[in-house]
């Protein structure tokens, strides 16, 4: 995907960077998306890359790899995964250096694939997708109505790097370590739970030095554990006993607490015991009469400090929260309901590109008033939230980057969004044919500036049907270079970049 093709593609404006009233004002009642269905083609290669082309120069200071995780197998044998969320985990890294790019991908060698390449079949549970009934397969704990599940996680939505290692996460709480040079795996760090689910977006604390994550469980006694590990020990700050845990994927961190959002698409037990349960994402049920609830646990003493109810709605990310003053300041994603689950079903998806989108939006509740208050920030859309996470995490922050649609009805992902909060503006990165990936900031070494550095993103050209990585000044979003791949990439989820 370079310029001069994107050019002769009709882009929208020099460096595809607009603002949001124009991206609004511009949108056509349907848009035609090219290429689209691209991003859920399965990728089966394994390649290795010493120079990838560069259109554009690239910072000088730019030194280090920015490693990608994300679904890239949608199919084995006869046998197809249900959802987007499903897909066999593939690690992709862009490798910076003297002006130069590479790119190294590989699959994550889980349980999962294990039985792709030994087997050739569906062994293993996901989140929508269950195995053809075999049986000869080991069940966990001899209860055959319970997921059969492998003792690597397809660990397909993050990574972290926590005390020099680099580990793959998903929402089963077992990270599977990986050599950040060669992307091999290299092994599991714990034991598989059944019945217990974990986040995929823990938090750590440079100062304190404290990881921060969660525990859910679904079985009695089910509910929710807040945790805290320092030093390899580990402390439980709370646990909220729930009856129907709901679901969750991420939290919010602040110098006094864990922010918990929690959301009224419940776990049902029963249904999940039952014979008929089907895959686990088939047991929970949106329940738009209860509330959606935040709740504060003290960091330091523990228990839960506070909580608030709010009406019915789903978030996936916490963007960053914040204490000010008596008050706590919470920003998340926001969607209306659980649509977007069902929305992101590979046989809808594929046919039908229009998916539920989230709003920028801000909590701020005191604990000692019992008072909240709500307000969208920003007239984009706006999701996969990243920031100058070392310089704001926790704190108060005036800049966010995110992914997008061009018009304000259902879509697809099709622009970078840079939100300023302090202003309740955007800045818009686009182009025809162009489908983004997550924003991930990476700053100047030795600024002071928030937003001083570059925002990398994984785009499909879906015109030219080949992936590049495109490098944007992070204060204007107007691209500087973009490295391209000879292939697709599949549409991603969550990565990071590391010097």
């Amino acid at each position: 995907m370079v310029a001069a093709g994107l050019a002769a593609a009709g882009a929208l404006a020099p460096g595809g960077a607009v603002n949001a009233a124009e991206s609004f004002a511009a949108a056509p009642k349907r848009l035609k998306r090219a290429g689209f269905n691209l991003g859920f083609k399965s990728l089966t290669a394994e390649t290795h890359l010493t120079h990838l082309p560069v259109d554009g120069k690239l910072p000088e200071w730019l030194t280090g790899t920015l490693m990608r995780n994300g679904p890239a197998l949608f199919e084995i044998g006869e046998e197809s995964f249900n959802h987007w969320f499903d897909g066999l985990a593939m690690l992709h890294a862009f490798s910076f250096t003297g002006g130069k790019v590479s790119y190294r991908n590989r699959f994550l060698r889980s349980s999962a694939y294990k039985a792709w390449k030994e087997e050739g079949r569906i062994k293993y549970s996901e989140l929508a997708t269950d195995p053809a009934p075999d049986p000869c397969r080991q069940i966990f704990s001899g209860v055959s109505s319970l997921p059969v599940l492998g003792r690597v996680p397809n660990a397909n939505v993050s990574i972290e790097k926590l005390a020099g290692e680099f580990r793959a996460l998903t929402e089963i709480p077992i990270p599977v370590r990986f050599n950040p040079k060669t992307m091999g795996t290299l092994g599991v760090d714990g034991d598989l739970m059944q019945g217990r689910l974990s986040t995929a977006h823990p938090h750590f604390d440079p100062i304190t030095r404290e990881r921060f994550s969660y525990e859910v469980e679904l079985v009695p006694p089910s509910g929710l554990r807040i945790v805290s590990e320092k030093g390899g020990k580990r402390r439980e700050l709370a646990f909220i006993p729930q009856a129907s845990p709901g679901y969750l994927h991420s939290f919010g961190l602040t110098q006094r607490y864990v922010v918990i959002v929690t959301q009224p698409w419940n776990f049902s037990l029963a249904k999940f015991l039952s014979p008929e349960r089907g895959p686990i994402i088939t047991n929970y049920e949106w329940q738009p009469d209860l509330p959606s609830t935040l709740v504060l646990v003290d960091r330091k003493r523990g228990g839960v400090a506070a909580t608030f109810e709010t009406d019915a709605f789903f978030a996936f990310h916490h963007i960053n929260a914040y204490d000010q003053g008596d008050r706590v300041v919470v920003d998340v994603c926001a969607h209306k309901d659980a649509g977007v689950i069902e929305a992101l079903y590979l046989k809808k998806i594929r046919k039908d590109n229009q998916v539920p989108q989230a709003r920028y939006r801000r909590f701020e509740v005191n604990p000692s008033t019992g008072k909240m208050t709500q307000r969208d920030l920003i007239e984009a859309v706006f999701e996969l939230p990243q920031k100058n996470y070392d310089m704001v995490n926790a704190r108060p922050y005036r800049y966010a980057y995110g992914v997008g649609l061009r018009g304000r009805s259902s879509g697809f992902i099709d622009q970078l969004v840079k939100a300023d909060v302090k202003k309740g503006e955007s800045k818009i990165w686009r182009e025809r044919g162009a489908f983004p990936g997550e924003a991930v900031f990476v700053q100047r070494p030795g600024s002071r500036g928030e937003d001083d550095g570059v925002v990398l993103s994984v785009v499909l050209d879906g015109l030219r049907r080949k992936s590049a990585l495109v490098i944007l000044d992070a204060k204007t979003m107007q691209e500087i270079a973009r490295a391209e791949v000879p292939h697709h990439i599949p549409f991603g989820f969550h990565g990071l970049y590391s010097r």
